[in-house]
């Protein structure tokens, strides 16, 4: 609306200006152009600059929740990984690991841990869609190839964690990052008015041994190598609850759920499943909108229900039920070996 004002506004005062001139009457290009300088200009004065950022260290996991919660909490159906990860660092270990928040002026806007639980991937977090976090994420890699910092793994918000990545092994001169993987994130915060209430499905539930079937049958169809493949009884015996749907009181759909209503990431959605010749009937949004509305009527999770699926995965099941994508991570493994660097050719 006000590029439109100032181009119409722009458009009265030149030819009220000088209209017996063709030379001087000016083109709807130059017209843009001389609006778009002038809207630059003004927003540029009501909204200055953001201070540069600066690089700390936090001396333990506590102490890197303290100051980097204001930046995470209002993005925590993103960022619950982050949260986690921190939070059990935090209980289990008080010292040790690397913990570093970049700010810009008195607020975080970039954080990175590599706890000492786990596998040693750095994990940055921070709003992967703002400049200044970007500009975080390049001067963290710049302070630590300086420092000459060890790092081979780094996940996070996919466009924070490419950009830290490359910047890291463009300075400390290694080979190009490599993509190993990334996630998509998925949340919902109020539940369906349509949903019906699931059935929970024990080991002592008449359907047991049909569930159990149904987990082994889902580990198979999703690739998993039989050497690594969960018993379907150990399966349902460790979800958080498993809930089915039922049409004309045969079973047509299970859903598991993961995590603990505690956690940042609270409890989630980590499984679906319904068998080939009852697929395309919708029981699956069904299911999906059924628990959902489970856990978010539980008043002692975190408001949220997550969803994380791997990058590439089709998302229609998701959409249907509600949820709304909220994010993508991605993660990159740093080769150390020197990369190749041009050389002139050399005429025989």
């Amino acid at each position: 609306l006000e590029l439109k004002k100032s181009m119409a506004g722009t458009a009265q005062d030149a030819m009220a200006g000088d209209a017996a001139s063709i030379d001087a009457q000016p083109t709807p290009g130059s017209l843009f152009r001389e609006t778009l300088a002038r809207v630059a200009a003004r927003t540029e004065r009501n909204q200055p600059p953001p201070p540069p950022p600066v690089v700390t260290k936090a001396p333990n996991a506590a102490e890197f929740l303290k100051v980097a919660a204001p930046m995470l909490l209002p993005r925590a159906d993103s960022e619950f990984m982050t949260l986690e990860l921190a939070a059990a660092a935090a209980a289990r270990c008080p010292t040790g690991g690397d913990y570093f928040v970049v700010r810009s002026g008195a607020d975080a806007v970039l954080g990175a841990l590599r706890p000492p639980i786990g596998d040693g991937t750095l994990r940055l977090c921070g709003d992967g869609n703002a400049g200044v976090a970007m500009q975080a994420a390049l001067l963290l890699a710049e302070c630590l190839a300086e420092a000459e910092a060890t790092i081979n793994q780094v996940t996070g918000p996919a466009t924070l964690a490419e950009a830290f990545s490359r910047q890291l092994a463009f300075r400390r001169r290694w080979q190009a990052p490599e993509k190993t993987g990334g996630l998509r994130i998925f949340s919902r915060r109020r539940p369906a008015g349509d949903a019906g209430r699931p059935e929970l499905v024990t080991g002592e539930s008449q359907s047991a041994a049909t569930v159990v079937a149904w987990l082994e049958a889902c580990e198979v169809e999703a690739g998993i190598d039989a050497a690594h493949r969960t018993p379907g009884r150990v399966a349902l015996e460790r979800f958080g609850g498993v809930y089915v749907k039922r049409v004309d009181g045969e079973l047509a759909c299970i859903c598991g759920v993961v995590g603990q209503a505690t956690s940042p990431g609270g409890r989630r959605i980590g499984l679906v499943y319904t068998p080939p010749d009852l697929r395309k009937c919708g029981h699956a949004t069904e299911l999906v909108k059924g628990v959902t509305s489970e856990l978010l009527d539980d008043r002692t999770g975190p408001g949220f229900a997550v969803i994380v699926v791997p990058a590439g995965a089709p998302d229609g099941l998701w959409t249907r039920a509600g949820y709304l994508h909220v994010g993508d991570t991605a993660e990159y493994r740093l080769d150390p070996a020197p990369r190749a660097l041009p050389t002139d050719a050399v005429e025989e």
